[in-house]
């Protein structure tokens, strides 16, 4: 009885920590809320469904571990998952609002996401100086398909 008790908790703990991974579910739906924990460049989300020819991105709150005072950047790349060929890439965003303290947000936009239905991620492709020195960290990610806000 007491090892089934071990494994059920052991379970729920495992259970817990792969829900506060980004994006938990590879078919996520758009409009969500995250955070990143220890990324380096080449780190991509989770992918999520996209319905829109727009995709926002918002970040929060952002450190980059390693990278000085004068590098607190990340360039974040856009890309469509395409399943049977090699996956599009949107335009590069350059975050640097973010790094500037708790209340701080840095703006994404991207009007170039093809129309009808596709899987949307995102990539940190350069944190910080780059070449893999910097870990970033994320205190909250808004993904939204809505220009109206």
């Amino acid at each position: 009885m007491r090892n089934k008790r071990y494994l059920n908790r052991l379970g729920a703990v495992l259970a817990g920590v792969s829900a506060l991974s980004l994006l938990g579910a590879t078919n996520a739906s758009a409009n969500w809320n995250s955070w990143i924990g220890s990324w380096t460049d080449g780190e991509t989300s989770d992918r999520w469904n996209e319905q829109g020819t727009y995709s926002q991105l918002q970040f929060r709150s952002c450190y980059a571990q390693y990278a000085g005072s004068s590098h607190q950047t990340v360039d974040i790349l856009m890309w469509v998952d395409k399943s049977w060929a090699s996956d599009k890439k949107l335009d590069r965003k350059i975050f640097s609002e973010c790094f500037k303290g708790a209340t701080h947000w840095s703006n994404g936009e991207w009007t170039d996401v093809p129309s009808g239905s596709v899987k949307l991620y995102f990539e940190a492709d350069k944190v910080g100086s780059g070449d893999a020195c910097c870990l970033l960290d994320v205190a909250e990610v808004r993904q939204d398909t809505s220009m109206a806000d």
